[in-house]
């Protein structure tokens, strides 16, 4: 549905996109994530039709967004970070002006906007003026606007940005509901968010995509075995003695359980997985346990990028 290749983009002599190339499935969440001026609110504006790129191409459904940009947002929803409100208006007139902007026809727009309040949770607050409303109500409201014309894809810049954990809960919740029947692409700070919701997550770094896929995927291909659990019996000394033979691993905590148990946190430079078994059965250590405990997500990413400057968003 939505397919990036080699997209560049500078802004004087600064590049903000370099070579930014991924694909989108139709019917697939998926997040962008990276610090700031990765290029992620570039990719949107340039998916969005909203600023030519400076080379490459990106397309929407088969259709240039550089050759047939007016197509391209026809089959688009779009909320950008700031919700485009107009605070007077309530609910019910934005949403249906929301809908004759999009040319959404008159015999239908009424049915539409009932539909959009009802998917997005809006229909009690459906005549109170927008100035009055929640942030977290606003957010609906922009995604609602985003849905009004049935857009086979949505894009949704920084939508948790701003809300309480329950408004977070309650963004997340409408964004899932939102799964096979659109092609969302979105983006957040919120990495714990973006792996819940999200089919595939597309880290961008410096302009250029770093890593893609979903969470499982990301802790495997970015950092499977940095740690390992390890329950043996055996005394101390031994124990210790075997695992220094072992290269690439290092004790980082240890504690001494009954039963001669022994319970250990190891930092690894590679899989020794089979080596640390082998160890342990030639040194007669009794082998209960051994189990990867990969590092958090945000951790795998701000080791990819070269540490937390600038802060994930």
């Amino acid at each position: 549905m939505i397919k990036f290749e080699k997209l560049t983009k500078y802004y004087g002599e600064k590049k903000a996109l370099n070579e930014l190339s991924f694909e989108v499935a139709t019917g697939e969440i998926i997040g962008l994530v990276g610090k700031n001026g990765a290029g992620k609110s570039t990719a949107l504006k340039i998916l969005s039709a909203q600023m030519l790129p400076s080379s490459g191409e990106v397309s929407v459904d088969g259709v240039s967004v550089t050759e047939n940009p007016e197509a391209v947002r026809a089959r688009m929803g779009f909320l950008p970070e700031a919700a485009p409100l107009y605070r007077e208006m309530t609910v019910a007139s934005y949403l249906t002006f929301a809908g004759r902007l999009r040319q959404v026809s008159k015999a239908e727009i009424q049915q539409r906007v009932d539909q959009v309040a009802a998917e997005t949770g809006l229909v009690e607050v459906m005549h109170d003026r927008l100035a009055g409303l929640s942030r977290g109500y606003q957010q609906r409201v922009g995604i609602a606007q985003a849905l009004i014309h049935r857009p086979p894809v949505v894009l949704l810049d920084e939508p948790m940005g701003g809300l309480d954990p329950l408004q977070i809960v309650q963004i997340r919740d409408l964004i899932q509901r939102l799964r096979g029947q659109h092609t969302v692409l979105f983006s957040s700070h919120i990495l714990s968010e973006i792996t819940n919701v999200c089919d595939r997550v597309v880290l961008i770094d410096q302009g250029t995509v770093r890593a893609v896929g979903s969470e499982d995927e990301l802790r495997r291909d970015l950092s499977p075995w940095r740690q390992m659990s390890l329950m043996v019996r055996g005394k101390p000394a031994k124990v210790k003695s075997a695992l220094s033979k072992v290269k690439a691993v290092s004790i980082t905590k240890q504690d001494e359980l009954p039963d001669g148990l022994m319970h250990l946190q190891l930092a690894l430079e590679k899989d020794v997985r089979e080596e640390v078994a082998t160890t342990c059965a030639e040194q007669g250590l009794g082998l209960l346990e051994m189990k990867a405990q990969a590092d958090g997500l945000e951790d795998l990413f701000l080791q990819l990028v070269g540490g937390a400057e600038g802060g994930m968003a």
